[in-house]
């Protein structure tokens, strides 16, 4: 058996999703933490440990200086959770590239922003591909559940036409920056305000539309999206929030994508405090035709904190330039680890 292969990471943003990931990574016997990144001030310079609540010290103090450290520390990976949009997080992922490290990072437009932040992931590619490393946008959703999962149920299919995606979550049971996020506890007119200014609703359903779309190759002619509030049918207080009835307990958005006169391509996505029956189902009209319910849903935070450290070994060892799921081998977080190599001849035939 050969030695464990050591992955290092700079963690850059320790809010809610950061440290759910730094909180992963730590358990992993391959992977090592040795720097910390958050552009809040009241983190800056306190120890990482305390950060996260652990009880107990890292040796590693949170930085405010995200070039100082990046220049000064060596490191495998930067581990970026910060916000949602490209433009934002646009200065950040330069930084870490021109460290020469490669880059995960949770930002929802990342997951595919080959359409609605063309110039800039053009960019971004060009500066990975110069400096020798690899960003990979991912998560749970988009970058799972609304794209790839389908994505590779569609392997067995003769033919596929037309794919659904169904997601209803319940965010009583989800952080609180979720829950703000989907307008709980807005009037119905103050949400109709927040989602004309961009800070209401889910990001990335379009990315999982046209990554869907564009991989499996169908040309559109129409693409329809739609956002709209669920009211609450009684009273709930939520730690955070006391919201009426008849106040906004979430969110209702749609992604619809048309071939010709055929509904190709329809992600409908469901968020709010008490949604009922919460699961996950992806139905694919083909040949065989395939309809798969996940109840329960898959847990956005555990799992978008446990898909970005599984990636870890697989980023590293991936080709350079931005990259999206759908450009890593299909069990990347399996085969990047190369077990084979570590198994001897002889219990090929027994793991097999």
């Amino acid at each position: 058996m050969t030695m464990q292969e050591k992955f290092r990471t700079i963690h850059y943003g320790i809010g809610a999703v950061g440290s759910e990931v730094l909180k992963v990574a730590l358990q992993r016997q391959d992977i090592q933490v040795v720097g910390a990144i958050d552009t809040h001030p009241a983190k800056a310079g306190r120890e990482l440990g305390e950060v996260l609540g652990l009880g107990r010290n890292l040796g590693i103090n949170v930085s405010y200086d995200a070039e100082a450290l990046l220049r000064e520390i060596s490191a495998d990976v930067v581990v970026q959770a910060t916000t949602s949009h490209m433009i934002t997080v646009y200065p950040q992922l330069v930084q870490a590239v021109a460290s020469e490290k490669n880059v995960i990072t949770s930002c929802e437009e990342l997951s595919y922003p080959w359409t609605g932040q063309a110039e800039l992931a053009r960019k971004l590619d060009r500066r990975a591909r110069e400096a020798g490393v690899t960003v990979l946008g991912t998560g749970v959703n988009p970058g799972f559940v609304m794209d790839i999962l389908p994505l590779v149920l569609t392997s067995p299919c003769q033919e596929v036409r037309s794919i659904t995606v169904t997601r209803v979550v319940d965010t009583s049971t989800r952080r609180l920056q979720l829950q703000i996020k989907m307008g709980t506890g807005l009037s119905p007119t103050e949400f109709r305000f927040r989602v004309s200014d961009g800070s209401i609703g889910h990001v990335g359903l379009k990315e999982s539309l046209f990554m869907i779309a564009e991989t499996m190759g169908w040309q559109l002619d129409e693409v329809k999206e739609s956002i709209e509030p669920i009211l609450a049918t009684r009273r709930w207080e939520t730690g955070a929030f006391v919201v009426e009835k008849g106040r906004v307990a979430g969110v209702r958005q749609a992604a619809v994508a048309m071939a010709g006169n055929r509904e190709a391509i329809r992600l409908d996505l469901q968020m709010s405090l008490g949604a009922e029956n919460p699961h996950d189902s992806i139905v694919i009209d083909g040949k065989p035709p395939i309809n798969l319910t996940i109840a329960g849903g898959i847990q956005g935070d555990q799992a978008t904190a446990a898909i970005m450290v599984n990636l870890i070994p697989a980023v590293v060892k991936a080709r350079p330039g931005l990259l999206t799921m759908r450009d890593l081998p299909f069990i990347p977080w399996w085969s990047a680890r190369g077990w084979w190599k570590e198994v001897p001849d002889d219990q090929h035939l027994r793991v097999l």
